[in-house]
C-alpha cells in the first residue's frame, strides 16, 4: 500500500507540472552564468559576474521582444557568489570570492553601485561587518537584509594555506582533512542578520538567527515575512530546515516552518544550497540547489567529513517545493526541465524568472525560464 501511494502522489506532482511549447517567454542569456548574481529594479531585471567574468547584463521584462543589453564592466574585476540588490533604482553589489596576488578564492569585502541613469558604476565608501560571501539577501523599505554568509577568516585562511602548501599533496591533505573534520557550529557561518541602508550608508545588526548559520539559503519576502529556505551549514553539509521571520521595530522575531520533504527517489531530503525561488499567485515556491546524498546521516554518526567519506557526489536537482503558508508545510508540486543551481531568480508579474545557473558536471546555463503556481497547477515556461 506504501509503495502504491508513494506512486500516486508522484504521478500527481508531476502531473501537476505543464511545459510550454517554447523554451521560454524570454532571450537566453549571452553567455552562460553561474555562481554570479543579480537583481530587479522595476521592470529590469540585472544579472551578472560568476562564469560571466567582469559581465553584467540586464533585461528589461515588461517590453516585448526585448533583449539582453551589457553594461559596462564591472569594476571590481572577475568574483564569484556576490550578493546583488536593487534599492531606490540603483543595483548595489557586495563582495564575492576573488583570485588575488595573495591566493585564490579569497572574500573580497566591498561595495560598488550601478546607477542606470547615466550608465556607471562607481565603488561605494563602505564595507560589510559580516561577510555577504554566501548570503542571500532581500531589499525592504530601503534595507537590504543579509542572512548567512561564510567566516572571511576561516576561508581566506584556507586557501591562503592551500596557496603556501603549492602541490604538496601531503601538504594539502594536512590542510583540508581538518578543515572538513570540523563540526558544522566550527565553521561560524553568520548567524546574525545584517542590513545595509544606502541612502545613509550604514549597517545595522538586526537581530539574531536563532538556528545553524549557513550559506547560499534561498529566501523569500513578502511584507514584514521573511522566510528562510535551507542552506549550507559548513562544507559539503546542508539543512532541510525552514524558518520565517518577522521584521518588526525591534528587530526580527523567527519561529520554525516544516522541513522541505524528500524529492522522489531518496529516503530523506538533505537539504539544498543554491536552490531559487520566489512568490507567484502568493505563493512562494523554491526549485533547484544541490547537496551531497548521504551527508546528512554520515553526520549524524558523528562522521564530520560526512560529505568526503565514501566519496559522495554533488548532485544537483529539479524538484519544485510549494510552501502551505497556513500550515507552514511544504510539498514537491513538479518538477524543473532540468537540474538546476546557483542561479538568479527574481518574481516579477506573478511568476518567478529563472535565469541562468548551472546543471550536471558543472555546466553554466543560459536559459531564462518562468515558473508559475496558483494553489494548483504548475507552469514553467
Amino acid at each position: 500500500m506504501k509503495k502504491t501511494a508513494l506512486h500516486t502522489a508522484l504521478f500527481a506532482a508531476v502531473a501537476m507540472t505543464a511545459f510550454a511549447a517554447q523554451a521560454g517567454q524570454y532571450p537566453d542569456l549571452p553567455v552562460g552564468i553561474k555562481g554570479g548574481s543579480g537583481a530587479l529594479i522595476g521592470d529590469t531585471v540585472y544579472v551578472g559576474l560568476g562564469s560571466g567574468g567582469d559581465k553584467f547584463f540586464s533585461l528589461n521584462l515588461k517590453e516585448k521582444d526585448a533583449q539582453w543589453q551589457e553594461l559596462p564592466a564591472f569594476p571590481g574585476g572577475p568574483r564569484n557568489q556576490p550578493v546583488a540588490a536593487g534599492v531606490d533604482g540603483k543595483l548595489y553589489v557586495f563582495g564575492g570570492f576573488q583570485k588575488t596576488e595573495v591566493a585564490n578564492n579569497q572574500i573580497i569585502n566591498d561595495v560598488h553601485v550601478y546607477n542606470p541613469e547615466d550608465n556607471s558604476w562607481s565603488k561605494v565608501d563602505t564595507r560589510s561587518p559580516r561577510t555577504a560571501v554566501g548570503a542571500s539577501s532581500v531589499t525592504k523599505d530601503g534595507k537590504i537584509y543579509f542572512v548567512g554568509g561564510v567566516n572571511e577568516e576561516i576561508w581566506n585562511g584556507l586557501f591562503q594555506a592551500l596557496t603556501a602548501a603549492g602541490d604538496d599533496k601531503a601538504k594539502q591533505k594536512d590542510i583540508l582533512d581538518p578543515y572538513f573534520n570540523m563540526r558544522a557550529q566550527d565553521f561560524f557561518f553568520s548567524s546574525e542578520i545584517a542590513s545595509y541602508e544606502p541612502m545613509k550608508n550604514s549597517w545595522r545588526n538586526e537581530g539574531y538567527f536563532p538556528y545553524q548559520g549557513r550559506a547560499g539559503a534561498a529566501l523569500g519576502l513578502k511584507g514584514d515575512k521573511l522566510l528562510v529556505v535551507n542552506g549550507e551549514i559548513k562544507a559539503g553539509l546542508r539543512t532541510p530546515t525552514t524558518e520565517l521571520g518577522t521584521i518588526g521595530k525591534n528587530g526580527i522575531s523567527w519561529k520554525k516552518l516544516g522541513d522541505l520533504p524528500a524529492p522522489e527517489g531518496y529516503k530523506q531530503q538533505e537539504g539544498i544550497a543554491g536552490a531559487m525561488g520566489g512568490y507567484t499567485n502568493g505563493n512562494y515556491i523554491v526549485t533547484g540547489g544541490a547537496n551531497f546524498p548521504g551527508a546528512r546521516a554520515n553526520y549524524a554518526k558523528g562522521i564530520m567529513d560526512a560529505h568526503r567519506t565514501g566519496g559522495l557526489k554533488k548532485t544537483y536537482h529539479s524538484a519544485v517545493y510549494a510552501l502551505d503558508g497556513k500550515k507552514g508545510t511544504w510539498k514537491v508540486v513538479g518538477n524543473f526541465p532540468q537540474n538546476i543551481g546557483y542561479g538568479v531568480a527574481v518574481s516579477y508579474n506573478n511568476k518567478v524568472v529563472v535565469i541562468g545557473g548551472e546543471t550536471d558536471g558543472g555546466k553554466a546555463l543560459t536559459a531564462v525560464r518562468t515558473m508559475s503556481y496558483d494553489g494548483k497547477k504548475l507552469v514553467i515556461e
